[in-house]
């Protein structure tokens, strides 16, 4: 029986990454049914007792919520004993440490299962939720070029990304460019993109405040945006502009991220800067999802009223 959907508990690890996931789907189902949305950051310093004591308090400030959402390995027996003392729903944004049956809903992304799953506990997702809004602003002519760095799953070279930094401006001189680095981007790299002499502005990721990045991305009719970069990329194709994909040399073919990254251009959602090199009028089509607006319909669908 579904009833109404007040108040919402965020469990946080601390970890900018699963932190925005969390805050984005809770933010969505805000936005259907007006609730209450609360955050306890827990403390991973501290035992997981400790941490079950964190997830477990109400009080100043603290109501009793409905549902409870959390992301992270540390953050899963906590939610399943806070929303056992609760009579709340538990759900956890990642393929679980603990058997996914334990939750009430597990929201999935779909390079981390190993094929079709019909459970009815799991939702697959096409990569991660993020914060960006549902309604997109006009576009302007501007394009965004965003560069990440080595990973446990990309090694770096450098050269072929000035390449085709220079290419992409080069065949677009109608966009005003952004290129941005990340913190894993090595710190000569922003230097070597200055000597090409393009009309390009240069932002580094220290110089930018809290919010820049989407604000530039839901403006952008364009952004590129290295492989490894997968929450920046399902970012970018949130917020609807034309997403390309920069070529980064993956340490192992077929991993978790490499499939993901494969999904999406297999979907249609991106292009990989081969192909759009090769083509002879390149062209990057426009694909609109929103997973956190989705994630949250079917919570919504299951236990809860939308306003």
């Amino acid at each position: 029986m579904r009833t109404k959907l007040t108040d919402i508990r965020i469990l946080s690890d601390g970890r900018p990454g699963h932190e925005n996931q969390c805050f984005g789907l809770a933010e969505a189902l805000r936005r259907r049914t007006g609730a209450d949305v609360q955050c306890v950051r827990l403390d991973l310093k501290k035992g997981v007792f400790a941490r079950i004591s964190q997830a477990r308090q109400v009080g100043v400030g603290l109501a009793k919520p409905q549902l409870l959402i959390a992301a992270g390995h540390r953050t899963h027996v906590p939610l399943l004993l806070a929303a056992r003392r609760f009579g709340a729903k538990s759900v956890v944004i990642m393929k679980p440490s603990l058997p996914m049956w334990a939750f009430d809903l597990c929201l999935v992304p779909r390079h981390d299962l190993n094929g079709p799953n019909g459970r009815k506990g799991i939702v697959v997702t096409r990569g991660a939720l993020n914060r960006l809004p549902e309604t997109v602003p006009v576009k302007t002519a501007t394009g965004v070029i965003l560069i990440g760095g080595p990973s446990k799953h990309h090694d770096w070279s450098g050269a072929p990304l000035l390449a085709a930094i220079k290419e992409i401006v080069r065949r677009q001189p109608e966009l005003a460019w952004t290129v941005a680095n990340s913190r894993r981007t090595p710190e000569r790299f922003l230097k070597e993109v200055a000597t090409l002499g393009l009309p390009i502005e240069i932002v580094p990721h220290d110089n930018t405040k809290s919010g820049w990045l989407p604000s530039v991305l839901m403006a952008a009719e364009e952004a590129w945006v290295t492989e490894d970069s997968t929450s920046m990329i399902f970012e970018a194709i949130t917020a609807r502009a034309r997403v390309g994909l920069l070529p980064l040399p993956a340490k192992q073919a077929g991993d978790r991220m490499i499939r993901a990254v494969d999904d999406i251009v297999a979907a249609g959602h991106a292009v990989r800067y081969a192909e759009w090199l090769a083509a002879e009028k390149p062209t990057v089509q426009v694909y609109s999802f929103h997973e956190a607006g989705q994630c949250a319909d079917e919570i919504l669908r299951r236990w809860f009223f939308a306003l």
